[in-house]
């Protein structure tokens, strides 16, 4: 995993960008303990990250997901297990280091089972 994009990351089909959850995502698919963990639907209110604004996601993954952690070079987030494969975040957007900011990066998306196993979702981020 790289610090800053030298080429541009699409934004995955399986991500909503509003500023306003959705008001109904998908159940999370039921899967065994052991068996590969599944990303099903993220939602963020941004791609767009400027100090003292909110950043918000929930992301949905299958039954058997332990820990969802969204992360960039600069920062990392893990998400709170709101009920069996559903997961979310509520930050705020402190003052980055200068060097930091005006730059995009690659914004991982990482669900995890017990045994360590990962899904990964990759999207752009740009911090202002």
């Amino acid at each position: 995993m790289s610090a800053c994009s030298s080429k541009p990351i699409a934004v995955p089909p399986n991500l909503i960008v509003s500023s306003k959850a959705p008001q109904a995502l998908p159940a999370a698919p039921v899967a065994t303990p052991n068996a590969p963990p599944q990303i099903v639907r993220i939602w963020f209110s941004t791609l767009t990250l400027r100090p003292g604004t909110w950043f918000d996601g929930t992301i949905v993954g299958s039954s058997n997901v332990a820990s969802v952690e969204v992360r960039t070079a600069a920062f990392s987030i893990n998400s709170t297990q709101m009920a069996p494969g559903i997961y979310h975040f509520h930050m705020r957007v402190l003052e980055l280091p200068p060097l930091s900011r005006r730059h995009s990066y690659e914004l991982y998306i990482i669900a995890r089972n017990t045994p360590g196993d990962q899904a990964v979702e990759e999207a752009p981020l740009r911090v202002e």
